[in-house]
């Protein structure tokens, strides 16, 4: 069975029903990482990087400016109940700007493109720009994890300041819901009119 290609357009949203707007620059983006699964001897492994998720799903990651410390927190105690052996949890925090500035080739080498669901208005994910091979995915991933920051515990990504993310992301969400829905009913009402 073939593997859906995810959406690679930085200028148009994978998920217009879903997401608040698109990812910019400015914006950090955390990507939760595990120990031990994801962490060797204190260094970030291989594994924390999957090359089938940066040549087509997606290696997820949730915008910092619509997500919140509880909600990480919360997500974290639920990969605990599923993993129990777990560890620890931790975050990287990832610069939008930085990242989209790595290049090849004068070329674009990551999209870090909205994927927002049903509440979760903070989920995105990078992709490699342009599909590739196992060769290219094995060099871009090289890449990437030589400019990663270190992870850090997910308490210390978030200020006082950060505290209405989730809330900011869910209030965003709900007016892009009501605005597909006013276009879809407003189409449907211009169709008729029309035949």
């Amino acid at each position: 069975m073939a593997t859906k290609e995810s959406h690679r357009d930085e200028k148009s949203s994978a998920s217009r029903w879903f997401s608040p707007d698109l990812v910019r620059d400015e914006e950090i983006v955390l990507r939760t990482i595990f120990d031990p699964h994801h962490v060797e001897s204190g260094t970030l492994s291989i594994a924390a990087v999957s090359l089938s998720d940066l040549r087509s799903r997606g290696w997820s990651v949730d915008r910092k400016k619509y997500t919140s410390l509880w909600k990480l927190k919360l997500n974290q105690l639920r990969w605990h109940h599923r993993k129990p052996d777990l560890h620890r949890c931790y975050v990287i925090p990832i610069n939008v700007g930085t990242l989209r500035d790595y290049k090849t080739d004068n070329n674009q080498i990551f999209s870090i493109i909205d994927l927002a669901f049903c509440l979760n208005p903070a989920h995105a994910a990078i992709l490699l720009s342009v599909k590739g091979g196992d060769g290219a995915a094995r060099k871009a991933r090289d890449t990437l994890m030589a400019g990663l920051p270190a992870y850090i515990d997910v308490s210390k990504a978030f200020s006082n300041e950060d505290r209405w993310g989730w809330s900011r992301g869910m209030f965003l969400q709900v007016i892009a819901i009501l605005r597909a829905l006013f276009l879809c009913f407003f189409y449907r009402a211009k169709l008729k009119l029309t035949s």
